[in-house]
């Protein structure tokens, strides 16, 4: 895997110069795919006994967990995204600049 560095190396080498950009891109790309395709080939998994108890709570414990993260995120949409806020400051900043460009 450490052969791997190198092609990673010469890709941001090329991209911070600022040459050969969609190469640059290529090697990168290439590169962590192939050093992530290496690592996930190399893990051993191994799944201990559980009683049936154990495993129910696990169950419950992730859907729970799920359950809040989608309902936080179904909040946030109701709310109002912070774009729309943001758009509508900046408009309004650029109405207050245009008055006062006319004044002059």
């Amino acid at each position: 895997m450490g052969l791997l560095m190198v092609p990673l190396g010469i890709g941001v080498c090329m991209l911070f110069a600022g040459t050969y950009r969609r190469w640059a891109n290529l090697l990168i790309w290439a590169s962590l795919a192939a050093l992530l395709a290496g690592v996930l080939s190399s893990i051993q998994i191994e799944f201990r006994s559980t009683t049936l108890w154990q495993l129910i709570a696990f169950i419950v414990m992730i859907a729970s967990g799920g359950g809040l993260m989608f309902r936080g995120a179904r909040a946030y949409d109701a709310e109002g995204s912070a774009e729309d806020d943001l758009r509508k400051e900046i408009e309004a900043l650029k109405a207050k600049v245009d008055r006062s460009d006319e004044r002059f």
